[in-house]
């Protein structure tokens, strides 16, 4: 019996013993009052939790206010302007446009800069001195109270904010909670935590299961990849961080620890946005929570970090009481399945056929099972814990598993493009149909390919779907914060869309037959110009090792950093420690690896196919989860000021993961930024649904 099952059932047995006395003492105490269902009690009680272990100080109630408003009262059709530091300074709520297209973003962008300038024209004229004259003035000049000074206003024109109301997915991740909150519960238990700790997801994803953030976090405690290797199994074929359970532990194991240093939850729950290193320093730099949230200042405690205890307050609060905010609710129920550890690949058919499954089937119960295992490019892994319906016995299910493994992983092969090379005569050296070299990079009807471009050459038996090109159009500039957008001064020209959208492979024939290339259209690579703007998936990555030479008789690979690589990832593939690694090449205790910068790895426990392969697993990971959910809308330019970090540039001022911000400034030293240079930087949007 599962986990899950023997929790149920021990929670069944338990309700048939109390249920009889709760229903007496409910009578004595009120005539007329119902017992609460079972799904509500699973969101009311905490017998593990209290506000002792989750104070709500005075200090932050108005930010606990306002997020409760935000999770209950506003949709995303309204946008809170709202001062940074006090959120009870409430200026405005404007009307925005809740549809996800986008018109509707850049619609909304409009709105709320164009807010925005107001209130800042408003404060600074405040600012001066000068008494209020307009009602405007005089309204928002009440919201500072009597005693500010201009120098209040000043201040408050750099920092006014719009949040997006999410009072709907707020209440529909309750009841996507519904299926898991049990379970969750009994994990904290397991691990002596607060069960209330099972509301954090409402803050970090609003439960949902497929949650991807364009920075690359996964599942709805939204790891992020380093992190969540470290409790996780994370590579091409698994992806723990999106198995619910599975990354619950995760983060239990993660919120513990945090607990186990910082020694209060206001700072072990800021750590988990913050990191447990950042809030040692705010610790030691501060003291206790609250005066962190008050006096407490570095370049990354920003507003996320300063807010996510009073959000995963205001969560908690909201869950608890969710009756009164969103009346009765319809939570999803549990699944029912068991697991079995796999002891050998499968390949994904083949347990459909066996056990008269979907591929939706597989996926719903598996879904850290990447694409690659439903397009047969990868086997389900040896040693993955398969979930199953309870159809079929333990026993029965072993028995036919046993005719259906497979003795090794696929391989993950690719090609770097060379000088005079031609998407023909590299299917023709890896010995596979063109057609499907073609389908497999989205390489359109002309098959043009770019020198040093990495290409995936196709495995056997691959389900090779087509993927559609959508060429990149020039958008209006994106407007730096509360200033009005410019115009465009250099859009980006795409190659003829209709060509672009459409794949050789859309011709089709009998069984085996290669829909043939106009020899005209096999044309020799070309120059790697521009690429980003006519495809953003072509890969220009160096990830072939440069070159090996020998230090006695240990191979010493010589490989070029590429983007969001670290020595953790290499020691991985290498099956070496990092410290290897950094005494091979002399490295300082805090010297860093920047990116372009040429390395040496030690090759004796694996071999250079090997490293390549996961390195190239690695980047594809990376862009087929990002182009699984985002879509490029267009492309604009950041102009660098004084102070700028690439890496939090990324982040928070452009939205935009380093690894894709690169391939559209492939001439662009990041390792040295100078002021007033200009980035490009595409514009994402949600992609659509398949």
């Amino acid at each position: 019996m599962d986990d899950a099952c023997w929790y149920r059932c021990k929670a069944k047995a338990k309700r048939q013993i109390i249920k009889p006395l709760a229903v007496l003492l409910i009578g004595v105490l009120c005539f007329f009052a119902a017992a609460p269902s079972p799904v509500f009690a699973a969101f009311t009680e905490s017998a593990h939790s209290s506000d002792a272990e989750f104070p709500l100080y005075p200090i932050i109630k108005p930010n606990v206010d306002f997020w409760v408003n935000i999770f209950t009262k506003y949709s995303k059709a309204h946008g809170v302007i709202h001062d940074i530091n006090n959120l009870s300074i409430i200026y405005e709520v404007v009307t925005l446009d809740p549809s996800e297209t986008v018109s509707a973003a850049n619609t909304n962008k409009t709105v709320k800069t164009a807010a925005i300038l107001k209130y800042r024209e408003i404060l600074l004229k405040l600012a001066t001195g000068i008494a209020p004259l307009s009602d405007e003035e005089i309204r928002v000049s009440a919201l500072f109270g009597k005693t500010a000074s201009p120098a209040d206003f000043e201040l408050a024109a750099s920092n006014i904010r719009c949040q997006t109301g999410l009072s709907k997915e707020f209440k529909e991740g309750l009841i996507r909670a519904g299926a898991v909150l049990d379970e969750f519960k009994r994990i904290f238990k397991f691990y002596g935590l607060p069960e209330d700790l099972v509301y954090l997801p409402c803050v970090e994803s609003s439960y949902n299961f497929k949650a991807y953030s364009k920075m690359g976090a996964a599942g709805i405690w939204q790891f992020t990849h380093d992190t969540g290797k470290i409790y996780m199994n994370i590579d091409y074929v698994v992806d723990e961080r999106r198995d619910p359970y599975i990354s619950t532990d995760a983060a239990a194991r993660l919120l513990k620890k945090n607990y186990a240093v910082l020694g209060e939850w206001p700072l072990a729950i800021t750590a988990y946005n913050h990191g447990l290193n950042g809030m040692l320093r705010a610790k030691n730099a501060a003291g206790n929570y609250e005066n962190i949230f008050k006096t407490y200042q570095s370049s990354s405690f920003k507003f996320a970090s300063r807010n996510f205890y009073s959000e995963f307050l205001a969560a908690r609060i909201v869950a608890k009481n969710h009756e009164k905010h969103f009346g009765t609710l319809s939570f999803e129920n549990p699944s029912a399945f068991q697991t079995v550890k796999t002891k050998g690949y499968l390949m994904a058919k083949d347990l459909m056929t066996q056990f008269n499954l979907s591929v939706e089937d597989i996926q719903t119960l598996n879904p850290s099972l990447r694409p690659p295992v439903f397009t047969e490019q990868k086997y389900i892994p040896k040693g993955f814990h398969l979930k199953l319906p309870k159809t079929f016995s333990l026993h029965e299910i072993d028995k036919r598993l046993a005719g259906l493994y497979k003795s090794g992983q696929k391989p993950s092969r690719f090609h770097k493009v060379r000088k005079g090379e031609t998407a023909g005569s590299i299917a023709r050296l890896h010995s596979v149909r063109l057609n499907d070299l073609v389908r497999a990079n989205a390489l359109g009807a002309k098959a043009a390919i770019f020198i040093g471009q990495n290409l995936r050459i196709p495995v056997r038996d691959e389900i090779i779907t087509t993927v559609k090109k959508e060429p990149v159009k020039a958008k209006e500039m994106r407007p730096e914060p509360m200033v009005p957008a410019p115009a465009p001064e250099n859009p980006v020209q795409t190659e003829k869309p209709a060509e672009a959208e459409t794949t050789i492979a859309e011709t089709t024939g009998p069984p085996g037959y290669e829909t043939p290339i106009d020899p005209m259209f096999d044309v020799i690579a070309k120059p790697p110009t521009n690429v980003a703007a006519i495809n953003p998936r072509i890969d220009m990555s160096d990830l072939k090792i440069l070159h090996i030479e020998k230090k006695g008789l240990l191979p010493i690979g010589v490989i070029k950093v590429e983007a969001e690589e670290t020595l953790g990832h290499y020691a991985g593939w290498l099956k070496v420690s990092a410290q290897e690694i950094r005494k091979l090449n002399a490295f300082k205790p805090h010297d860093k690896i920047s990116i372009d910068r040429k390395i040496k790895i030690p090759l004796k426990k694996t071999t250079a196919q090997a490293f390549e392969e996961q390195r190239f697993e690695f980047h594809k990971e990376m862009e087929e989860d990002f182009f699984g959910s985002f879509s490029i809308n267009g492309v604009d330019t950041y102009e660098i000021k004084n102070g700028d970090n690439i890496w939090r540039l990324c982040e928070n001022e452009l939205e935009v993961p380093f690894w894709l911000l690169k391939k559209y400034n492939p001439e662009i030293n990041f390792n040295s930024l100078q002021l007033k240079q200009k980035i490009k930087y595409p514009i994402i949007g949600k992609a659509k649904e398949k």
